[in-house]
């Protein structure tokens, strides 16, 4: 089957499964496509940002949208490239096994009412469920004009709303969604004391662990690796120790390295200045200076980087943590 008659095919099928599968309209958007309608202007600009990381009033490829509840605008979008692909790949199954799962996700974000929340934009009803989370900046510079975000270096700290957080057997389930400044002004707060509430929420949730031994992220016990903790029996690091630091839930837990304190306490332990090496947005590796050069750090770097999923890719450099001066600096190699 050529891509036009996969894509003939598909727009039918789903005008046909639209009462079985639950949404209420298909729309699709050819190549090229621009309008000057606002909703839809947004949609072409937000689909370019999100699948091609660029700003344009036009859309790149064809691109299926399932409006899945018209009063919040919740739709489920697909790019019809990408179906085909799996299509060619395996079969029908495998096309319908994506949109199914995506029409299950959204319809589960739906019944969380984080839409109704965020919609009445009250800040004591969001507070407890606002979060931080680190991304890389190059990579979602777009995305991130319109939504609150400090930006360090080559990344960018994020401030997120937390619809769901469930854990089933390996199974780590989060929903979340970016907060946007606009909403956020609307609450007339200083912005810092909404960002230091967020810090401490994330704290909370998943709170900063050091592991040896690489071995040791696995499973291990809660109390394990708790560096931070008044009774920790972590007193030093060696000056060839390179530690993990990551949080007890592990995901997107980059983020440690900024909880209040964290640099500070790692400089006390290692008794000095210390290189980072963001290896993920999951995890951080520590090089005590002397015991490496930066420019081997950044090698092993562009090595994880090309081996795991772009989408984990939280930094491309390499920093020293400055410990006279307090300071995470970004090294130009």
């Amino acid at each position: 089957m050529t891509y036009e008659e996969f894509r003939s095919e598909i727009l039918r099928k789903l005008e046909e499964k639209k009462n079985d599968l639950g949404y209420e309209q298909v729309k699709y958007y050819p190549d090229g496509f621009t309008s000057e309608e606002p909703g839809e202007l947004s949609t072409i600009r937000n689909t370019n940002v999100k699948y091609h990381k660029m700003e344009s009033d036009v859309l790149s490829g064809d691109f299926i949208i399932l409006l899945v509840e018209s009063q919040h605008h919740q739709v489920c979008r697909f790019s019809v490239s990408d179906l085909y692909e799996e299509f060619t790949k395996g079969s029908w199954e495998a096309v319908w096994t994506i949109i199914n799962s995506n029409l299950a996700g959204s319809r589960k974000y739906a019944k969380l009412g984080i839409m109704e929340l965020m919609e009445e934009n009250k800040y004591e009803a969001l507070r407890e469920k606002l979060f931080i989370r680190p991304l890389n900046y190059n990579d979602h510079r777009y995305e991130l004009k319109e939504n609150v975000s400090r930006r360090i270096g080559d990344m960018a700290l994020v401030l997120y709303v937390l619809a769901n957080d469930e854990r089933n057997g390996e199974r780590h389930d989060v929903m979340s969604m970016k907060m946007p400044r606009l909403m956020m002004e609307k609450w007339g707060l200083p912005e810092e004391e909404v960002w230091d509430n967020a810090l401490n929420n994330t704290y909370m949730m998943a709170p900063p662990r050091l592991y040896l031994n690489m071995m040791d992220t696995y499973n291990p016990p809660y109390h394990k690796g708790a560096f931070m903790a008044l009774n920790s029996d972590i007193k030093s690091l060696s000056a060839h120790a390179v530690p993990t630091i990551t949080t007890t839930s592990q995901m997107n837990g980059a983020i440690a390295m900024f909880y209040p304190g964290v640099k500070e306490r790692l400089a006390e332990l290692f008794g000095g200045d210390y290189y980072v090496a963001f290896t993920s947005v999951h995890d951080v590796r520590l090089h005590k200076k002397g015991s490496m050069s930066p420019r081997q750090i950044l090698n092993s770097i562009k090595h994880v980087n090309k081996t795991f999923d772009p989408s984990e890719i939280l930094s491309r450099k390499v920093y020293l943590y400055d410990t006279a001066a307090k300071e995470l600096k970004q090294l130009e190699l």
